[in-house]
């Protein structure tokens, strides 16, 4: 059914209190919401059950005809790519993305994340089953502003942006948030395969580790699934190709330009000489981008805003959060032949572990060692 006012998509679900204690206890630390304090669980609980209780199949949002066709279009792509991740990678899709949200337009929820200004120092915020998390989940745009506020006035960066999908884990299902329609067709297949690998693998209190491995699988997984899918169009994957390489340059650049800056942070000044000096450190590292890496990119105009590449430490976390030592997880892959099922063994084996990546680069150098002749 559609409401004829709003063109979302209608749909009805029984509310009870055993879902409501359910999100309670696990939707706000899964998001982030709680910030600690049990005032923010309830918000939390009627945001998610709000996207849950509203949500459709995706059958059904696939007949409606108050989506666009390219919406339609872009609807079916994540059908195909459920499956893909299912059957090809052997993710755990369960009910992930099966279900519909229109949001009818509006945003559906924020993350805020923050830093001590003078060091790379992430605030922190822990919560039940999932752990520590350096960010900070809203589905209300006002408490999310509130908080962004609070954190301004503690004389933190703060950094905060629109959420297009998120992750459930194991504990309720990710759902296809109308804005995730608004991606290309590129970035679509990397989210939602990104997110899938998120209810694959956790290791709690890791986020780098659990994000940068998603990064991995999400990019790796979309090339392989645009190179299976258009295996007659060898230059519509080459640009997919490309689009990543370009992507890897830019990587690289912010690591560099992150090192930098941890070391002026990490430097005998004082704070006050810090806050005073970082800005010109932070210049320097746009101006060596836009001179030398972004005339070696694929499509520059997608790095134009790098000449304006924000003075924020959460904004540089964040980046770095997404984008950590991706090489270990490239030669894991290289050295299992790029088999999935294999790679995905280890992967899980060094979620289990207390340093996921020493245990990755320790299994990497076991399998080098040549035998003593």
């Amino acid at each position: 059914m559609t409401d004829e006012g709003t063109g979302r998509l209608e749909a009805r679900t029984p509310f009870t209190a055993v879902v409501m204690t359910l999100l309670v206890t696990l939707v706000c630390p899964l998001t982030g919401a709680c910030g600690g304090n049990f005032a923010y669980y309830i918000p939390a609980a009627i945001g998610q059950l709000d996207l849950m209780l509203n949500s459709v199949p995706l059958s059904q949002a696939l007949s409606s005809s108050s989506l666009s066709e390219e919406q339609l279009l872009k609807l079916e792509l994540i059908r195909d790519v459920r499956e893909y991740a299912r059957n090809v990678i052997g993710l755990d899709v369960g009910d992930n993305f099966a279900m519909f949200y229109d949001s009818g337009g509006e945003a559906v929820a924020f993350n805020i994340s923050a830093s001590r200004k003078d060091a790379f120092e992430p605030k922190r915020w822990t919560f039940p089953i999932v752990g520590t998390l350096p960010y900070l989940g809203y589905f209300d745009s006002t408490a999310a502003d509130a908080k962004f506020d609070e954190l301004v006035d503690e004389g933190l960066d703060v950094y905060m942006y629109q959420i297009d999908a998120y992750s459930g884990l194991e504990y309720f299902p990710n759902l296809v948030l109308s804005p995730m329609l608004e991606r290309s067709d590129i970035s679509l297949v990397d989210t939602v395969i990104h997110e899938l690998l998120h209810s694959t693998i956790w290791r709690p209190n890791n986020t780098s580790f659990n994000e940068s491995l998603a990064t991995f699988f999400g990019r790796t997984g979309a090339l392989r699934f645009f190179a299976d899918r258009y295996p007659d169009d060898p230059e519509f994957v080459e640009g997919v190709a490309q689009r990543f390489e370009d992507t890897d340059r830019y990587n690289d650049a912010m690591k560099v330009i992150y090192d930098e800056l941890d070391a002026f942070f990490s430097s005998d000044l004082t704070s006050e000489e810090k806050l005073a000096g970082r800005e010109e450190v932070y210049q320097a590292g746009r101006d060596w981008f836009m001179a030398e890496v972004h005339p070696l990119m694929n499509q520059p105009d997608r790095f134009d805003w790098v000449a304006n590449l924000p003075t924020n430490n959460a904004w540089m976390l964040g980046v770095r959060r997404y984008n950590l030592d991706l090489d270990v997880f490239e030669e894991v892959f290289a050295a299992t032949g790029e088999d999935w099922a294999q790679s995905l063994y280890i992967f899980r084996a060094a979620a289990s572990e207390s340093d996921p990546y020493a245990y990755l680069r320790s299994w990497l150098e076991t399998i080098t060692e040549t035998p003593e002749s």
